[in-house]
């Protein structure tokens, strides 16, 4: 239950080997860095120019990356030796960059252009095909001296309406096709009166398609070309995309290459902006993780001229190390439910071991079920391997404890006939019912106990002494209420009621009189010249106030626990209805009862267990010892993009 111990590091050296030092020791390694003008007050400290020469080239990379698909990777020594100590040629790089530009843009309208021609085409198909069986030069039909065609389509019902009107007019009208709700058709008409004949038309819904005048000859003719057509554009474009891909492909490493060296030179920026230098010397402050602090030196060592020193976090003014907290790879999935809430600090104890406990033990007490549980975790396993969630990993822990529970509660898919409960089932009788709510609230209690013992590590290792020792999560109240729940044990297995006056002085007496006078008492011990609050009136109230609220909060705190009990009665007697509603209709109809109901339990009960869950955690136990105030370690990684 910690987090990883860190190191306050201190590098300087010579200013002309900064670029080499901050690519080789401070990019892609386990250093967080802070703002050198922080903690450094030396006199003449500049901070280094912001150098943008290759911000507009990256923008333009990371574009043209969208075609390249290049992963940036982590150089080793070598590498960074061999591409990055030698300078960019700006000049160089952009006329590769606007090369690669002019290709692509050349292919694109290339590509554009052969898009709309097929376009174009396939419109004029279109417009041709119900005229397909007609055996016409089309191109005659738009040159009468003294008589007009039309064509296009009209709804059905309209047109067969309006059909014994049109025959007493001017106009020959042929039918071409039909298609859905709508006719193709054609009509000629003499020039003097298409303009009456055209609003005929348009009053029943005729719409017009103009046919383009590219179209010489009968109707089929000019599909079959146009098809031809059509094709060789199609190998043209698919053509041009291959030339593309080739081109492309032919600079694929030197465009790696460079984007690369422009990735690290950025992040080499990065570091510029946390950094001071004089004249002559540059200055790196930041933090490490301890058991990495040796080797990192030993291999800055093989530098000249480079000073490296270190601290603890004790000995750094107004430190606030990152946190990288310290796990075994069974209780990593947690790790996300502590980050919801906070990152510990640095002196704070971990609490994913904790809630990792308590929180797979309450789920599976409030969930237990074979079938169901065994649901839960082979979804949670699904979405742990596949899509890499932290959720489904604990999903994965919750569904196993509610498979145990499940066995002791005798419980299969709502089923309590299947197999025999190892211990008892909840709403069998009255007497498992209360079992069910006192060991929920006994189990609070316990778990308040371990939480205000949490505090009082907390407490030492940050040294808050005043905390410590007169805060309600502290001595004063672990003393009052680790002594009535144990005057409370010791009555219920004796049947006797212990308040001697001793037990009074220590449960009640002292921890009320630490509560009450507080402020002085952490005035004493911290040293501090005024002892007493000026307005006494005013404190003792507030005091008698806090002593108060921190009954009521013990109280409300402890009963907040029966919730895990009334959840188990919750879901035993939603399983019990499902299976009486099974037995009422029997077949078919009860099978999809069964199914329907599990699935409505796993899905919305099962997710109101956890959020329950989520609540005694963060409200009942951290809200008692746990801060968390840190904030994650941020190491310069070029692979962070």
């Amino acid at each position: 239950m910690a987090v990883e111990r860190m190191k306050h590091i201190r590098i300087m050296g010579p200013l002309g080997k900064f670029d080499e030092f901050a690519l080789k020791f401070i990019i892609n390694r386990n250093i967080e860095l802070e703002p050198a003008y922080k903690h450094l007050k030396t006199p003449g400290l500049i901070p280094f120019a912001d150098d943008n020469s290759t911000d507009s080239l990256l923008k333009r990379m990371n574009v043209l990356n969208e075609w390249y698909r290049v992963r940036i990777r982590e150089y080793d020594m070598e590498t960074i030796e061999r591409e990055l100590l030698s300078p960019l040629d700006i000049n160089e790089t952009e006329a590769f960059i606007a090369g690669i530009e002019n290709r692509l843009s050349e292919s694109r309208k290339e590509a554009e252009s052969i898009k709309s021609r097929i376009g174009e085409m396939e419109q004029v198909i279109r417009q041709v095909k119900p005229l397909s069986h007609l055996n016409i030069d089309l191109d005659e039909l738009f040159h009468f001296s003294f008589m007009k065609f039309r064509f296009g389509k009209a709804p059905r019902d309209l047109y067969n309406r309006q059909k014994k009107y049109l025959e007493e007019l001017d106009v020959i009208v042929v039918p071409v096709s039909e298609e859905d709700e709508n006719i193709w058709l054609s009509y000629f008409m003499p020039d003097a009166v298409a303009q009456e004949i055209d609003n005929v038309f348009a009053t029943m819904g005729f719409t017009r398609v103009r046919i383009s005048g590219e179209v010489k000859g009968t109707p089929r003719t000019v599909i079959e070309k146009m098809e031809s057509e059509i094709s060789e554009l199609k190998e043209k474009l698919e053509k041009c995309r291959k030339e593309t891909d080739e081109y492309l492909e032919s600079r694929k490493d030197e465009f790696e290459r460079l984007y690369h060296k422009l990735k690290y030179f950025d992040k080499l920026n990065e570091v510029k902006r946390f950094c001071s230098r004089s004249e002559e010397t540059f200055f790196i402050i930041g933090w490490i993780p301890q058991k990495e602090y040796e080797s990192l030196v030993k291999e800055i060592n093989t530098m000249d001229r480079i000073v490296v020193g270190c601290e603890d976090p004790e000995c750094v003014i107004d430190a606030n190390p990152p946190t990288i907290m310290k796990n075994s790879r069974l209780l990593k999935p947690f790790e996300s439910l502590v980050t919801m809430y906070g990152l510990p600090s640095a002196n704070e104890l971990d609490p994913t071991p904790l809630l990792a406990i308590t929180f797979i033990l309450m789920f599976g007490f409030m969930f237990g079920d074979v079938g169901q549980g065994l649901v839960i975790a082979l979804l949670g396993l699904v979405l742990y391997k596949v899509k890499k969630m932290p959720l489904g990993g604990v999903m994965v822990y919750v569904g196993i404890s509610s498979v145990v529970f499940g066995f002791v509660y005798g419980s299969v898919f709502g089923n309590e006939e299947i197999i025999k409960p190892l211990w008892l089932s909840p709403l069998h009788s009255k007497t498992n019912i209360n079992t069910i709510l006192y060991i929920s609230v006994g189990y609070g209690a316990f778990i308040i106990i371990i939480t205000m013992i949490a505090n009082t590590i907390n407490c030492i290792r940050t040294r808050r002494w005043g905390k410590l020792l007169f805060d309600k999560n502290g001595l004063a109240g672990l003393l009052f209420y680790g002594g009535i729940v144990a005057v409370v044990l010791i009555y219920l297995k004796t049947g006797k009621l212990v308040l001697s006056g001793i037990t009074l002085i220590v449960v009640i007496v002292i921890p009320t009189l630490m509560l009450l006078f507080k402020e002085p008492l952490e005035n004493i011990i911290l040293g501090r010249d005024h002892i007493m609050p000026r307005e006494k009136g005013m404190y003792f109230v507030e005091s008698g106030f806090d002593i108060f609220e921190t009954l009521l909060s013990f109280f409300s705190g402890t009963v907040s626990f029966a919730r895990v009990g009334a959840f188990a009665l919750n879901h035993a007697g939603l399983s019990l209805a499902v299976w009486t509603l099974y037995g009422m209709m029997r077949g078919i109809g009860g099978i999809l009862v069964v199914i329907i109901g599990n699935v409505i339990t796993i899905g919305l009960e099962g997710l109101i267990v956890g959020i329950q869950c989520m609540r005694l955690e963060f409200y009942e136990m951290f809200g008692r010892y746990y801060t968390g105030d840190g904030h994650e370690f941020r190491p310069v990684r070029v692979t962070d993009d």
